[in-house]
């Protein structure tokens, strides 16, 4: 049925899948398996879970978006605390731009004291 099915290593499918060695053992010996489990070993797409997953894979340690774009678990993790900076460095930007700093006038070339700089 599936006899051109790649299957992994008995103890990976054994892992991933919940089963013991030997139900592994006779999924590879018969080259067959649950359609769900060759789905989810085969194809990687998280699709298989989510619609909205559709494309997304995961390749050693990290998310693959479709576009090839990848993320590890800690950038994950990290993604709230980026929002909060972001939220903080705009909130920042409308204050500036709301109400300028005060800044003292600097003196024009005419208003130098030249004595006072030419001793200092």
């Amino acid at each position: 049925m599936y006899e051109d099915v790649f299957l992994p290593p008995a103890k990976d499918l054994a892992e991933i899948f919940g089963v013991s060695i030997e139900t592994a053992r006779r999924w590879r010996r018969r080259s067959i398996c649950p359609p769900q489990a060759v789905m989810m070993v085969l194809s990687r797409d998280l699709g298989i879970f989510a619609v909205e997953w559709a494309g997304w894979t995961i390749r050693d340690g990290s998310l693959y978006s479709p576009e090839g774009w990848s993320v590890t678990r800690n950038d994950a993790l990290a993604v709230p605390l980026l929002r909060q900076q972001v939220n903080h460095y705009q909130a920042e930007n409308r204050m500036l731009r709301e109400k300028p700093p005060d800044i003292d006038e600097q003196p024009t070339p005419a208003e130098w004291d030249l004595d006072t700089l030419m001793a200092g």
